[in-house]
This record gives C-alpha cells, structure tokens and sequence, in this order.
C-alpha cells in the first residue's frame, strides 16, 4: 500500500484552539494507517521574510499531498484558499467542523468527504472509517 501524504490545514490565528485536536488526530493517523503528515501551522515556525514567502511555501506543500484535511469550524479565508487550490489540482478533500459552528459554504462545496464531529474522539472514529476504507 502506498503512504498517503496529507496536508492537514488550520488556521494560524486559531492555532491554540486546535492543539490538542491537531495531536490526537496525527497520532491517530500514523498510528493507524499509512500516512506522511503535514501541517503547516503547527509545523512551521513562521520563519518567512513575507506573506508571499509564506503563500508560496504553504501551497508547495500542497502540491505534492494526496489529500487535504480542511478543519474549517471558525472560517478562515486562509483555509478557503488552501482547499481550492488543492481541489484545482484534483487532491481529496476532507472537510472537518465542529458540530454546531457555522458551515463554510464553499469549502463543503468543493469537499468530497464532510465530518461534522462533536467531540475529538467522534472525529477520530469518523476519520478512521474513512481510511479504513482506502
């Protein structure tokens, strides 16, 4: 089976809100399937000269994932961004919200996959079925 390489994306002025999410949910993933993680707000040190430097940066990345996990319950134009420019290459796209946050129109438009999760563990048992089924 070949390793899937996923983007996972966030937002940066979010980032606190996701810490934990962002743990479980990549030590969910490579300890369970066969998977290359990347995320770009928790894995970078915002060490960039510019915002162009940084745009660039994000979307090479993107550019060699499989697929991209969009967690969008606060929007963020950032995100919205990350997800079209994945779709436009033709990557999945998973888009992950917290139940009761306001649904972000154009990225559950271009997704193929949408979890709506309660709580960290029911996103974990949702996302788990998803690759148990690649």
């Amino acid at each position: 089976m070949k390793i899937k390489n996923i983007f996972i994306s966030y937002s940066f002025s979010d980032k606190k809100k996701f810490e934990s999410l962002h743990e479980k949910l990549k030590n969910n993933l490579k300890d369970n399937f066969e998977v290359k993680l990347y995320s770009f707000v928790f894995d970078e040190n915002k060490s960039f000269s510019n915002n162009k430097e940084m745009m660039t940066k994000a979307l090479n990345k993107i550019d060699k994932t499989d697929i991209l996990i969009a967690e969008a319950s606060y929007k963020k134009i950032g995100i919205g961004l990350e997800v079209g420019y994945a779709k436009a290459l033709g990557k999945k796209i998973i888009y992950i919200h917290k139940n009761g946050t306001e649904i972000s129109n154009t990225v559950e438009g271009v997704s193929d996959i949408n979890i709506e999760y309660k709580n960290i563990e029911d996103l974990l048992k949702k996302i788990n079925i998803f690759f148990s089924k690649k």
